[in-house]
């Protein structure tokens, strides 16, 4: 069995073009042909029109969202922009704006637009090991001669940063992105001597 093809909502215009056809006593099947629309569409926009009056959407149900679509591109922008903002920080924002929301609704709508809150990763502290480590790395090549540093590759690319404070802030950014990885070379771990 074929799944039925889904197909979109037919303009206003169109529909008000078959409520005209067949008020001008033509039948389902010939609108059918002209305005290339299947038959059961034509009868169900007719029926629509003998009981409502009208050809325009009606109100459907359920509630309507609180965050229109302009409010929606809104929060991606700032999201994007500054990818440290909170719910609690966006939801302050709508405020001001006059939208009273949820944080929790904020996060349905970035979840939407593919945007997920992740925690950021923590730079762990350095242990006395690691300092004991690190001298001990120094103090084997304090002695080398000049001509031994001409020959190695500097890269100050690397920087360890402490973090004192848990940071609670999420990170916003798109599903499936590639991941920026570093390399680091053996060489980086001389630049930081104590």
């Amino acid at each position: 069995m074929e799944k039925r093809k889904k197909t979109k909502e037919l303009s206003e215009d169109l529909r008000s073009k078959i409520v005209r056809k067949h008020g001008q006593s033509q039948g389902y099947k010939s609108i059918s042909k002209d305005l290339n629309v299947p038959v059961s569409t034509v009868r169900s926009v007719i029926n629509k029109f003998k009981a409502h009056g009208t050809v325009a959407n009606l109100p459907r149900c359920g509630r309507k969202r609180k965050i229109n679509e302009r409010f929606q591109r809104k929060i991606v922008r700032m999201v994007e922009k500054e990818p440290r903002l909170t719910s609690k920080q966006l939801q302050a924002v709508l405020q001001s704006e006059g939208t009273t929301v949820s944080t929790r609704t904020i996060r349905r709508r970035l979840n939407e637009k593919g945007l997920y809150g992740t925690i950021p990763r923590k730079t762990p502290l350095l242990t006395q090991r690691h300092k004991k480590a690190r001298l001990e790395f120094a103090k084997t090549y304090l002695r080398k001669p000049k001509t031994f540093w001409k020959n190695v590759l500097w890269s100050d690319e690397t920087k360890v940063e402490l973090f004192r404070k848990r940071h609670q802030h999420r990170v916003y950014r798109k599903k499936n992105r590639p991941s920026k990885k570093r390399t680091r070379s053996p060489q980086s771990n001389m630049a930081e001597v104590p």
